[in-house]
């Protein structure tokens, strides 16, 4: 029987190592495809002994099958990758041999995707894409622990940036302290380690403007940011050396006096949030004008084309359609087959160019307010956010009055392929008189963040037929202008909105932390009807730690920024907080909260030993 023993144990522990051990060579591999763009999405490797075999195999969708086969006849073409500690460029032949993960990845040569297969999900760019739909292919927080996991806060000015994220590093910029002195009112970029939140590598660069609202994009190993200087920085995004820079005019085009030609406001602020999609990268500028630049393996710019609107001053006064781009970043779509950018200034236009050439295919003025404008007087408006629809039927365009805190604004859809304002099904003006965030955009709808006015809207359409009274709240509106649902109130969110894979929308507050709770807050929110799933108050917070900043949803972690001059990471972690929440935890919870217990014993015991101490000396 002793014998049969260690023979028994080692048949049992064959027999469990059996179920680990993979059957085929493929079985825990995956896929990426990746659009070029900030869009991508991972499939299981279903087996293939070609590239060719592997994505047929792998990939259900016909669609996505028809684009990474399409024949290419730019310097952008679709390139098969095979991991070996990173993505390994094999070229275009998608005939050849491979094993293990593989990517098929929409970029110029010498140029490979982010996402890999340890750090799968990535958010390289404003909105999440190009096309700037703010959704996220990652899961988030259904029960965040609190305190958040890390904060990082910093001296050196506002975090009004979008965080971008690739593998295991987070980046952002600070804008500058008002009233600041030295290097706290200068532009700063930052990486960071997304798990810790600690300090990889920053770059210190000049004062521009006082503050910095652009948005860094990921490209490939390198970062590239705009400064409110002029300056367009490519970093390399692991060590922060800078590996080339150019200026572009931040001033706006003048008169034979010395005075703007153009009616709009003027924000010498340089180039606006960049975005990167198909081998370019694509902004305005505070001057009016539109880049395209490329840029090489080596982290090196070229100007690709630049687009100047029309502009001219005499007797008569402005004639043209140039004006200031300030923040907003482009949008990239393919309409009828062309690859179109969008993009609206404060002259009040619309600019719709060809992607590829730059050549002007329309532009329509969205709004005009130069006889009666309350906020910004004798000035036409902003053309604010522009998005299109995923199936490119639908170019939604928010308007604002150009101030500040504006006191006008609207939302409006066009036509993409030809600028005309289009109109419901039922023959109504599509047009909702309010002010909105960016919207989240999906083949269903999209959604908002709704703040009415009180010369606007008073009620919205509802998609059942009825009325839906305006007040501000997060609202599903279905591709009609027809609200499909609306939330409780929320005080002020700015920022874009945010959706994850599992259906979940966050929205960060306005409104600093000192006025919770109706400000301060990170809040979710089910898609699926607006009901508030958990809202969860951001510290350290300040009087005035407002917010602009849009969630970054990755892998179970949610980042965001405010005016503190932090930035926090909330998970399923609980982190240490601080002591103003400590305190906090003592207010609520009162004398139910463990410390107090440890308090009454300690009192307790002191108790104890003084009577012991006291009867012995009376017996002494």
């Amino acid at each position: 029987m002793k014998r049969i023993l260690p023979i028994i144990a080692v048949m049992l522990l064959l027999l469990t190592a059996l179920p680990m051990m993979p059957t085929d060579a493929d079985s825990d591999s995956k896929v990426l495809v990746d659009y070029g763009n900030g869009q991508y999405m991972w499939y299981a490797n279903s087996g293939g002994s070609t590239f060719r075999e592997v994505l047929n195999n792998s990939v259900d969708d016909q669609d996505v099958r028809d684009k990474v086969t399409s024949p290419s006849t730019s310097d952008c073409r679709w390139h098969v990758y095979q991991w070996d500690a990173g993505w390994v460029d094999k070229g275009t032949d998608l005939n050849q041999s491979c094993s293990g993960h593989v990517a098929f990845g929409y970029y110029p040569d010498g140029f490979a995707p982010v996402s890999s297969p340890k750090y799968m999900t990535s958010w390289t760019t404003l909105n999440g894409s190009s096309s700037a739909s703010s959704v996220s292919v990652s899961h988030g927080q259904k029960n965040p622990k609190m305190p958040v996991e890390w904060y990082n806060t910093y001296t050196t000015g506002y975090v009004d940036s979008g965080l971008v994220v690739a593998g295991n590093m987070l980046y952002h910029t600070t804008g500058g302290a008002y009233g600041a002195a030295g290097g706290d009112e200068d532009a700063w970029v930052y990486a960071l380690d997304r798990f810790s939140g600690g300090t990889v590598w920053k770059y210190h660069g000049i004062k521009g403007a006082g503050y910095e609202v652009t948005t860094p994009v990921i490209i490939g190993d390198y970062l590239v940011v705009t400064f409110t200087c002029g300056d367009v920085i490519c970093f390399d995004r692991f060590t922060g050396e800078e590996k080339d820079k150019m200026v572009v005019e931040i001033n706006p085009p003048m008169d034979s006096n010395g005075d703007v030609v153009w009616e709009g406001r003027v924000f010498q602020t340089g180039g606006t949030t960049p975005i990167y999609d198909s081998g370019r990268i694509y902004f305005g500028t505070s001057a009016g004008l539109v880049y395209c630049l490329k840029l090489s393996p080596e982290g090196k710019f070229s100007e690709d084309w630049i687009y100047t609107p029309p502009s001219d001053k005499g007797s008569s006064g402005y004639t043209g359609t140039r004006g200031c781009f300030y923040y907003h970043a482009p949008t990239i779509g393919t309409v009828d087959g062309k690859r179109m950018l969008f993009i609206g200034s404060y002259e009040g236009y619309v600019y719709a160019l060809d992607a590829d050439s730059g050549q002007e295919i329309w532009v329509k003025r969205v709004i005009d307010m130069r006889e009666d404008n309350r906020a910004a007087p004798g000035t036409p408006g902003s053309a604010a956010t522009t998005i299109l629809s995923p199936d490119g039927t639908h170019l939604l365009v928010a308007c604002t009055d150009g101030a500040l805190f504006s006191l006008e604004g609207y939302l409006i859809t066009l036509d993409p392929g030809t600028g005309a304002e289009l109109a419901r099904t039922d023959g109504s003006v599509w047009r909702l008189d309010a002010l909105f965030t960016s919207p989240v955009v999906t083949e269903s709808g999209f959604y908002t963040y709704v703040s009415p006015l009180s010369a606007g809207s008073q009620t919205f359409p509802a998609s059942d037929g009825g009325e839906v009274q305006a007040t501000t709240a997060i609202y599903k509106f279905d591709w009609n202008g027809k609200v499909v649902w609306k939330s409780k109130d929320y005080q002020m969110i700015k920022g874009a909105l945010t959706l994850d894979a599992d259906g979940i929308l966050y929205g960060t507050d306005y409104s600093a932390g000192a006025f919770w709770p109706t400000g301060g807050a990170l809040t979710a929110l089910d898609s699926k009807d607006g009901k508030e799933l958990w809202r969860v108050l951001l510290s350290p917070y300040s009087e005035d730690s407002y917010s602009m900043v849009q969630p970054t949803v990755v892998d179970g972690k949610i980042y965001t920024g405010n005016d503190y001059g932090a930035v926090y990471c909330l998970s399923d972690v609980k982190g240490e907080g601080t002591e103003e929440e400590r305190v906090q935890a003592l207010q609520t919870v009162g004398f139910k909260h463990w410390s107090w217990y440890v308090t009454w014993a300690a009192i307790a015991g002191s108790i104890i030993i003084f009577i012991l101490l006291y009867r012995r000396t009376i017996n002494v």
